[in-house]
C-alpha cells in the first residue's frame, strides 16, 4: 500500500521539480507533454503503468518520455515503503488495541517525516539540474519542522534514534535539541561557505542543513552529513576521471537526501557495526 502511494507521490514530486526548473506554476497548472504541449488526461498520468502502456512515448507526438519519470516514481515508492516500515509500528498502524493516540501518533509522526523527505527530495531534484535551492520549499520545510518540534513537545514523544550511540556522544539539550541541531549542522556549512567565499559550496547547502537539523537529532544529522560527504566524494572522483578537470561544481543537496535516507533506514545497522570494533 505504501509503495503504491509512493509511486503517486513520486509522480507529484517529480512534477514539482520539473516545473520549478521551467519556472512554471507547480500547484495549479495541468500536466502536459514538454514536446507538443498536449494536456495529459488521467489515463496518461497513472504512475509507471501509463509509461509501460504507452511504451515510453507520448500518445500525441510519439516523443520518447524521459526515463526520469518512472525511475523517480519507483525510487519514491521504495523510500516511502521503507519509511513506513521504519516509523510505523509492526502491523497496520490503523489497528488500535489500546487508545486512539497509540494508533494516531505514529501515523502523524510518519507524515511529518514524509513531508520532510518529500521537500528534501524535490530540493535534490531541483539542485541536480540547476545547482540552486528554492527558498520557498526551504521555508515550507522549516515551518513544518517547527510544527514537528511542537508536536513532539506537546505529546511528550521521545525523539527517534536513527543511529546507535551517535546521539549520546554530544551534549543533550532536551526540548531544544532540534534548534541546536539545526544551528550546529548549518554552522558547519556556513563556516565552509565563509572560508571559501562561496566557492566551496553554495549558501543553499547552509539552509538545507538547517532544515535537516529540525528533523534529525545531532548525532543522526552528523551521520547523514558523513554519508553525504562520502557519496559526494565518490561522485566527485568519478567526474574528475571522466572530464579530466579538478574544479567542477557538484550539486550537494542530492547527497544530503541520500545521506539522510541512509541514516534513517540503515543508520542503526551501520553504526552498530562501526562501534563493534571498539568493544572489548
Amino acid at each position: 500500500m505504501f509503495f503504491i502511494f509512493g509511486l503517486f507521490l513520486g509522480s507529484f514530486l517529480n512534477n514539482i521539480a520539473l516545473r520549478l526548473e521551467r519556472n512554471e506554476d507547480y500547484l495549479f497548472s495541468r500536466s502536459k507533454c514538454p514536446n507538443c504541449g498536449k494536456v495529459l488526461t488521467w489515463k496518461e498520468l497513472i504512475p509507471l503503468l501509463s509509461f509501460l502502456i504507452q511504451k515510453g512515448r507520448c500518445k500525441n507526438c510519439s516523443t520518447k518520455i524521459s526515463l526520469r519519470y518512472p525511475l523517480v516514481e519507483i525510487f519514491t515508492g521504495l523510500w516511502v515503503y521503507l519509511l513506513a516500515k521504519t516509523i510505523l509500528p509492526s502491523g497496520s498502524a490503523l489497528v488500535c488495541t489500546k487508545s486512539v493516540l497509540v494508533c494516531v501518533l505514529p501515523l502523524i509522526e510518519f507524515l511529518f517525516y514524509l513531508i520532510f523527505l518529500s521537500v528534501l527530495f524535490v530540493l535534490a531534484l531541483y539542485d541536480l539540474k540547476t545547482f540552486l535551492v528554492d527558498d520557498r520549499l526551504i521555508l515550507f520545510g522549516i515551518i513544518v519542522g517547527f510544527l514537528f518540534w511542537g508536536f513532539k513537545i506537546y505529546f511528550q514523544i521521545t525523539p527517534r534514534d536513527f543511529s546507535y550511540l551517535f546521539n549520546y556522544l554530544f551534549f543533550q539539550f532536551g526540548k531544544f535539541e532540534p534548534i541546536f541541531s539545526a544551528l550546529f549542522l548549518s554552522s558547519i556549512f556556513l563556516l565552509i561557505y565563509l572560508v571559501t567565499q562561496g566557492k566551496g559550496l553554495g549558501f543553499g547547502d547552509v539552509k538545507t542543513a538547517f532544515l535537516m537539523g529540525l528533523f534529525l537529532r545531532l548525532g543522526d544529522g552528523i551521520l547523514s552529513i558523513v554519508f553525504a560527504s562520502l557519496l559526494g566524494s565518490i561522485y566527485g572522483i568519478y567526474l574528475i576521471l571522466k572530464n579530466k578537470k579538478f574544479h567542477q561544481p557538484i550539486p550537494f543537496v542530492p547527497f544530503f537526501f541520500l545521506g539522510t535516507l541512509m541514516t534513517i533506514f540503515f543508520g542503526q545497522t551501520i553504526s552498530k557495526f562501526y562501534f563493534s570494533f571498539f568493544e572489548f
